[in-house]
This record gives structure tokens, C-alpha cells and sequence, in this order.
């Protein structure tokens, strides 16, 4: 990632999906701000129902980031879900972290942390790799 602010969000969201899946061993959606002070808040969404999709989580994680550009309140955004991914090396589908980041200046990447939790529920965790993505919290 070239953005300092896009490493700053990243670090600032990884501890919790990792302490999820050491402790549940999976975990619902949630995102992050930037402020434009450089403060970073975690936030979190309620579905309809107790164990809502997270595809609904996601979309609304993503409204209120669009909101909250439109009232010019953040400058880089994050959503953080668990997702099956190919990686680099292996083509077949594998579990990964994925941290969707976006920043006001047009840069938008993802970036995808592999693990695999074994029997004994302790999670071991590949190399991070990125790839761009399609802006979606950040007007053109």
C-alpha cells in the first residue's frame, strides 16, 4: 500500500479480527474511519436479525462510510470481513481475512490475510497480499 493513512487503518483493524478467530473462530463484519485529525474510530453494525448476513452488514457499513464522505468527515475508510479467497500460490478457495480500504485520494485496495484454523481451534496465519479494488465509499 503507498498510502501511510491506508497501513495506519489496517494496523489499527487487524488485532481485532485476530483475537476473533482465536477466540469464536469466525466473526461478523465491521469497518473503521480515518477522521481527517488522523484519529482513527472503530465501528460495528446490528443486522435485522441476531446473526444477520454479512452481505447486509457490509452494505451498510458501506452507507455510512458514503454519507460520511458526503459531510466531508473521514479521509479513509476500512471494512474488515472473513471471506474465501485464491491466493497468488494456491488457485483453489482458501479462508482469509479481508480488509477492504479506501482513501480520499482516490486509492482503493484490498487486502487479504490467510489463515487456517485446525482442529484443535488455533489459527495460523499465511502472508498478506493485496490487489486493487473498485472505489465504493469515495465518489469519483
Amino acid at each position: 500500500m503507498a498510502h501511510p493513512d491506508l497501513n495506519k487503518m489496517l494496523d489499527a483493524m487487524l488485532p481485532l479480527a485476530k483475537r476473533m478467530l482465536a477466540e469464536y473462530g469466525e466473526f461478523f463484519p465491521y469497518g473503521a474511519y480515518m477522521k481527517p485529525d488522523g484519529t482513527i474510530v472503530d465501528c460495528g453494525v446490528a443486522g435485522k436479525n441476531e446473526r444477520p448476513p454479512s452481505k447486509e452488514l457490509i452494505e451498510i457499513l458501506t452507507e455510512d462510510f458514503k454519507e460520511r464522505v458526503s459531510r466531508n468527515e473521514i479521509r479513509a475508510a476500512g471494512i474488515c470481513c472473513d471471506v474465501k479467497v485464491a491466493t497468488p500460490e494456491k488457485p483453489e478457495k482458501i479462508d482469509a481475512v479481508q480488509f477492504c480500504l479506501e482513501h480520499q485520494s482516490g486509492e482503493a485496495v484490498d487486502v487479504f490475510l490467510p489463515y487456517d484454523l485446525d482442529s484443535a481451534g488455533e489459527v495460523k496465519y499465511g502472508e498478506l497480499f493485496a490487489s486493487r479494488r473498485d472505489k465504493q465509499f469515495f465518489h469519483q
